[in-house]
């Protein structure tokens, strides 16, 4: 074999070498973008459905807090009518009608 065809044998293999780490540095970085995005995506969806848990918790936590808020004006309504207020003041204080005598009217 000649000097002359050693010396393209050479860099035909320096080529085909090159073009080989040139092909996998290209595959390497496909393999790592197509992979990130994977990531990425799967990332998402799980904060959208543990967003949809925690939505799914505060409805009906909402509900339990509306539902108690019913409840708690009923007492209240039964809390402050009139004969409730009259009876609690005749037997736990003690209050009476007042005497003609007792009622004085302010201009």
């Amino acid at each position: 074999m000649t000097i002359a065809a050693e010396t393209r044998a050479r860099q035909a293999e320096r080529l085909t070498v090159k073009g080989g780490l040139r092909d996998f540095a290209f595959l390497l970085l496909l393999v790592t973008l197509v992979g990130c995005a994977i990531f990425m995506t799967t990332l998402r969806r799980v904060a959208f459905i543990e967003m949809g848990y925690e939505i799914s918790q505060l409805e009906r936590k909402e509900s339990e807090l509306l539902h108690l808020q019913k409840e708690m004006e009923i007492e209240k309504a039964m809390l402050s009518s009139p004969e409730r207020i009259e009876k609690v003041a005749r037997s736990k204080f003690g209050l009476r009608e007042p005497e003609p005598g007792q009622i004085r009217v302010l201009p």
